[in-house]
């Protein structure tokens, strides 16, 4: 992976040097609003921009690139966000403003913008709206420059293959970054830096996986990635099970998923293991448990995918990409109130005469037997048994006095359901004890903050109904026959099943403080991508959940 631009931040657009930088980004609320400020250097980019103003009754209202000899490269970058303060507004419309204003200036031909947002969000919550969360924003502000500046693993590869190419492998060299006087400390912005280049390399590496596709990816090769991407990071320790014995022995309903793609070795299965330890064990407050779904082609098996329901289906695997994402951001920024143990599972959902049957029963690394409904239900199968094995850690640890408290979480690309029911978001679905404590709420709060919203949905009795055997043939069923956009609740019904196979059900608040464990299911299907298609091609990937998970987790 390339280095990040340098980032340096200023307290004031004072502060910022033309010298330095060969364009200027400013974003602001409104065009009125800001050229009636009055402070160090705001002057001279009113002056710049007036003859436009003049003649333009609409200037100001959309990103606009005006000559202007006082900045940097003369390139004066102008981009609105609009009103902080209506019903609906959030810091996403600060990230909005400041990626669209960086990719101007690239495309002006810049490689060291500075960007000075001239309006900060309100700063008191009692002047925010009830939906709206601005604590972070100068982390989602310096986020949105630097996805700006990405460019992906897939186009790195290809300019530095290509003869005579271009090999830029970042759009920016460097980004300076200015805030309004009195907006943000230097100490502020500091901290806001530091947490910003741990979660985007994060976020780089989930998404660089995430755009490769099924043959740059295959299970063994997103392995290799994350390992190369981990490797001497303090705290951080990399396992990989490539033996398939192992895994029909530790993980068997992976290994019954996977076994279409045994007739060609470079689409084996693999799990891969991560873990981090904090560099102060004294102050650890809880040991997080993360399982993450890396199917990266999913056929639907032999309940093929039909029509251009196949499409896309390369990036299947964003929710184990995006964990480790967050393990490598975590390692970087050095936490040290949390422990994190982390399973991947990566697979190929393949077709063939070796696959997972329909009326197959395939008995859990719990013991619990499930009747196989659906073969293209995979992403449930694959993660059930890594969150058996992290249940019974939870209990291993448990046994031996260890009371740090400790909670499970999937992070999926699940369902289609999910973005049906939210459109573009993700939703978190949480048991009894997860729900009593609310991890599901913190993943919302944070994700609030960090402009990556989730939904909370709630598990209710329906979606253990509907997985429960009616036979003494089966202990639970895996699913309906149905895709998941046909059917009832079809986003939150797998979390059940999940807690049925692996035997969390044993779990629950029912059981007691002490034995009982939370677990929550985030479904990332509507959150890992944009949803803007680019005509004919795919969405951009956006690297959710790992700032979610950052803010949530994070305690330094």
């Amino acid at each position: 992976m390339p280095g990040l631009p340098q980032i340096k931040a200023h307290a004031s657009l004072g502060a910022l040097s033309s010298a330095d930088n060969d364009a200027l980004v400013v974003v602001y609320s409104e065009y009125a609003g800001f050229s009636s400020l009055q402070s160090a250097g705001i002057a001279q980019i009113i002056d710049a921009a007036q003859p436009f103003a003049k003649v333009d009754k609409e200037f100001g209202k959309s990103v606009v690139l005006v000559p202007a000899a006082t900045v940097g490269g003369g390139r004066l970058v102008l981009s609105p966000m609009g009103s902080l303060d209506d019903d609906t507004d959030d810091v996403r419309k600060i990230a909005d403003a400041v990626k669209a204003g960086v990719v101007r200036a690239i495309e002006a031909g810049a490689r060291r913008a500075a960007v000075f947002v001239a309006h900060g969000p309100p700063s008191s919550t009692a002047d925010q709206t009830a939906d709206a969360d601005y604590s972070r924003w100068v982390e989602v502000a310096l986020l949105a420059a630097l996805d700006a500046s990405y460019v992906t693993l897939v186009v790195r590869e290809h300019r530095e293959a290509a003869a005579g190419g271009d090999k830029v492998l970042e759009k920016l060299d460097s980004i300076d970054f200015a805030v309004a006087d009195g907006s943000a400390s230097a100490s502020e912005l500091a901290r806001a830096v530091q947490r910003a280049t741990a979660i985007e390399t994060g976020r780089r590496l989930a998404m660089d996986m995430g755009y490769g596709d099924a043959q740059r990816m295959t299970p063994y090769n997103c392995a290799q990635t994350i390992q190369s991407a981990v490797e001497g990071v303090a705290g951080i320790s990399y396992e990989e099970i490539k033996d398939l014995d192992v895994i029909k022995r530790e993980y068997p309903l992976l290994y019954n998923s996977a076994r279409a793609s045994f007739s060609e070795p470079s689409t084996w299965p693999c799990v891969v293991k991560l873990e981090y330890r904090s560099p102060a064990p004294s102050e650890v407050k809880e040991h997080l448990y993360l399982v993450g779904k890396g199917v990266t082609y999913d056929t639907g098996g032999i309940t093929l995918k039909i029509g251009a329901a196949m499409r896309g289906m390369s990036r299947d695997k964003l929710g184990a990409c995006g964990v480790a994402g967050f393990v490598l951001a975590t390692g970087l920024i050095q936490d040290r109130g949390v422990d994190l143990s982390c399973i991947l599972a990566f697979e190929r959902n393949s077709i063939g005469p070796n696959a997972l049957l329909p009326d197959e029963v395939v008995v859990s690394r719990a013991g619990v037997r499930v009747l196989i409904n659906d073969t293209d239900a995979e992403g449930r199968l694959v993660m059930t048994d890594p969150v058996a094995e992290c249940k019974e850690r939870i209990v291993a640890a448990r046994a031996r006095g260890d009371a740090k408290p400790a909670a499970i979480y999937t992070a999926a690309t699940l369902t289609g359901h999910v973005i049906r029911a939210y459109g573009w978001y993700g939703a978190t679905v949480a048991n009894g004890p997860a729900r009593r404590g609310g991890f599901d709420r913190r993943l919302a709060v944070s994700g609030l903050a960090y402009g990556d919203p989730f939904e909370n949905s709630i598990m209710r009795r329906e979606d253990f109904s509907l997985v429960a055997s009616k036979t003494d043939r089966e202990d639970v069923y895996q699913s309906n026959a149905h895709p998941s956009t046909q059917t009832d609740r079809g986003h939150q019904y797998p979390a059940a099943f999940i807690i049925r196979a692996s035997g969390l059900d044993k779990h629950s608040l029912s059981a007691g403080p002490g034995t009982a464990i939370p677990f929550v299911h985030v479904d990332i299907a509507g959150s890992a991508e944009d949803g803007v298609e680019p005509g004919l091609g795919l969405c951009a990937i956006t690297g959710s959940p790992v700032a979610t998970f950052a803010g949530a987790f994070w305690t330094n």
